[in-house]
């Protein structure tokens, strides 16, 4: 097959499930106050926790959903061509996570540098070179995470360009053993968490403990690539068992307060939910009798494509609010719609402005760097 013949896969409920992974994660930072009497309300509580709850598992939707798709993306590129670009793979990583990650980095140490200048109270920074080496996660296993607030959210664009390394090292020299290697990462994060169980940040924030869902991402780009047989069973899904497995979803994030109180719960969360994460992947991509397809949502598809921007800007725009928030009487009708709602409208202005006239930009070079466009 030449390669003006050939046509990668198009994964188009993707973007879709970027921006509904993106809402969870909005509803885990959006919510705040200062007033004893709105944090110790029921209502607040009740949705500030559960808002909590989705922020973190929706982070590590983000990373399955990675996981599977560059993956896929490389199996494609062997099966095309016999062999793995790392350079390349690397190049079109960076064109699309560094702009806009070091255009927020440059905009918080200016900030912190702006605030020092005036004499403004400020939280210090971690060094630059957390920033720079990508090891900012580390860096709040250690210190903890009291610093401005939308530059905490770097780091896990921090595990990320770990994995993004390590995972382009094993493809390039050992793909053959892809199955394998993915079993064992998911094994290692399981002891991980195990032998750490009693160590939030390290549970939260320590690459090794998100493993697990860059495994489970992984297994199930080559279980969809490799298996065409499997693929044919999971389109012939019933309504029924799609819908049953939702409800098994729900289930579980409404006892999650509760199932946080077990230890062993505790070690396989981020496993069992990257299960129902890749599961929500593939039932999107090929069931025929899917409940709905997100795609089909109007704008999710487009907001979808600023997922990367809104994570980014989101903690912006939040931080702007609690400025504001503080010449205001605190209310919980503000608390928990207001702020919100301005907080997302905002983002989402920012973020296509970002896309539209800085990110493409850089999105643009990526396929001189595709192995479609190689001699």
């Amino acid at each position: 097959m030449s390669k003006d013949s050939y046509k990668t896969k198009y994964f188009k409920e993707l973007n879709s499930l970027r921006f509904i992974g993106f809402i969870g994660i909005f509803f885990g930072h959006v919510f705040f106050s200062n007033s004893p009497e709105i944090i110790n309300s029921k209502l607040y509580a009740t949705i500030f926790n559960y808002g909590k709850i989705l922020g973190f598992i929706s982070i590590d939707s983000f990373f399955v959903l990675s996981s599977f798709l560059i993956t896929w993306k490389a199996l494609e590129e062997i099966k095309f061509t016999n062999k793995f670009q790392f350079k390349n793979f690397l190049i079109r990583r960076s064109l699309r996570i560094w702009p806009l990650y070091f255009f927020i980095v440059f905009i918080g140490f200016l900030l912190e540098y702006l605030k020092s200048h005036y004499f403004l109270e400020s939280e210090k920074l971690p060094s630059l070179w957390n920033f720079v080496l990508f090891i900012l996660n580390y860096n709040i296993i250690e210190n903890g995470y009291n610093f401005l607030f939308f530059m905490v959210f770097m780091w896990s664009i921090s595990v990320e360009e770990q994995f993004y390394i390590f995972w382009a090292i094993t493809i390039k020299w050992f793909n053959k053993y892809l199955f394998e290697i993915s079993f064992i990462i998911i094994f290692i994060s399981l002891f991980f968490r195990i032998y750490f169980i009693n160590d939030s940040l390290s549970l939260n924030f320590h690459t090794v403990s998100a493993l697990g869902n860059f495994g489970i991402g992984a297994l199930t780009a080559i279980l969809a690539f490799n298996r065409s047989d499997f693929l044919i069973k999971l389109k012939l899904i019933p309504r029924t068992k799609i819908l049953f497995f939702y409800i098994t979803i729900f289930t579980f994030f409404i006892l999650m307060p509760a199932l946080l109180e077990n230890d062993f719960f505790i070690v396989i969360q981020r496993v069992l939910f990257s299960i129902f994460f890749s599961f929500i992947i593939l039932e999107q991509t090929y069931c025929d009798n899917s409940i709905i397809k997100v795609s089909r949502i109007k704008y999710f598809n487009f907001f979808g494509k600023l997922s990367y921007g809104l994570y980014c800007y989101h903690g912006i725009m939040i931080t702007i609010v609690l400025q504001v928030n503080e010449l205001f009487m605190e209310s919980l009708i503000n608390s928990l719609a207001l702020y919100p709602i301005l907080i997302f409208v905002s983002t989402l202005m920012v973020s296509y402005i970002s896309f539209r006239f800085y990110e493409s930009k850089f999105l643009k070079l990526k396929y001189k760097f595709s192995f479609l466009s190689s001699n």
